[in-house]
């Protein structure tokens, strides 16, 4: 480092003091952040989520994705290591063969949002697979199958293991997508798996189970307006998935046009020999709660520092 000639005047040396003072500063925290890659992962996630600039967030969230896949090009050890990431939502199948990792960039005040995700095997029977949003194309609808790399973006927050009709496993997977401004979508989405390929999307949603096959939904999208309480979710209690029925109204939100209201009536999609059959009507004989909230924290869970780093309470 070179350091400036002092004179011996005494402001001179405050100067000096006080450069020093902050050149170690500023090296402490370099080196705390990028002590280890999830450190880092830990300041760029913080980063992305709480930043006053979008062009830092969107700067953090370039580095994070791009950190994050080499950590998960290490192996299937690297799960360990990213699994507490408070950033992330991962879910996994009964037999934790493979992890789907997803999260989210929001923007402009929350009005513009980006998705990203990765399935990662735990079994290293494939490489990490990169999830390339595509929902804000206009193309996703609720009949087509879809790549990784043309992925019907959403940030899970439960996956549902089912049979399909010739025997082979395949993944309910409930989310929720930012949208826009004003509207949120929910979305219930179907992955599955054939070798080591991953898809998005099957026609398993409909009325009459011998025709779901050819005609049936392959996806469910609930766009609403985002101050609106929407449940999506399977329902462990009915043994079914309940959703709110929406009416389209519009919005009372200056400039937000026609969007999805919940009537206060509930339906659903029951399980059958491999399809998931429309339920027009689901009383509730108990409170459902409106929204999916996130879990509660544990509590014997440790505080942690920026960094990750477990500190007195």
């Amino acid at each position: 480092m070179l350091i400036p000639k002092i004179s011996g005047n005494p402001m001179n040396k405050l100067i000096l003091t006080f450069f020093l003072a902050s050149f170690s500063l500023a090296s402490f925290l370099a080196a705390q952040t990028l002590k280890t890659k999830t450190d880092t992962l830990l300041f760029y996630g913080d980063v992305l989520s709480n930043a006053s600039l979008d062009k830092h967030r969107v700067f953090a969230a370039e580095n994070f994705n791009q950190i994050f896949r080499e950590i998960l090009q290490e192996g299937s050890e690297s799960f360990e290591q990213v699994k507490d990431l408070p950033l992330l939502a991962l879910n996994l199948p009964p037999d934790s063969s493979f992890v789907l990792y997803t999260w989210r960039l929001s923007l402009k005040n929350n009005s513009e949002f980006h998705y990203f995700g990765f399935i990662q095997s735990l079994r290293d029977e494939f490489d990490p697979i990169e999830l390339k949003d595509h929902m804000q194309s206009g193309r996703v609808t609720e009949y087509a199958t879809f790549t990784p790399d043309h992925w019907p973006a959403a940030f899970y927050y439960n996956m549902r293991a089912f049979e399909l009709p010739d025997g082979e496993e395949a993944f309910l997977l409930f989310g929720i997508n930012g949208n826009s401004r004003f509207n949120r979508i929910r979305v219930m989405d179907v992955l599955f798996r054939q070798g080591n390929q991953f898809y998005f999307g099957l026609p398993v949603f409909g009325e009459e189970g011998e025709n779901i096959a050819r005609t049936g939904k392959t996806r469910i999208l609930m766009e609403y307006s985002f101050d609106a309480p929407v449940f999506l979710n399977y329902d462990h209690e009915y043994d079914l998935v309940v959703l709110n029925r929406l009416d389209r109204k519009e919005g009372i939100h200056p400039g937000q046009g026609m969007t999805g209201i919940p009537s206060g009536e509930y339906m659903g999609y029951k399980y059958d020999n491999g399809y998931w059959i429309w339920v027009p009507e689901v009383v509730r004989k108990r409170s459902i709660p409106e929204a999916t909230p996130p879990p509660p924290p544990q509590r014997d869970r440790p505080r942690r520092d920026l960094f990750g780093r477990p500190v007195q309470n």
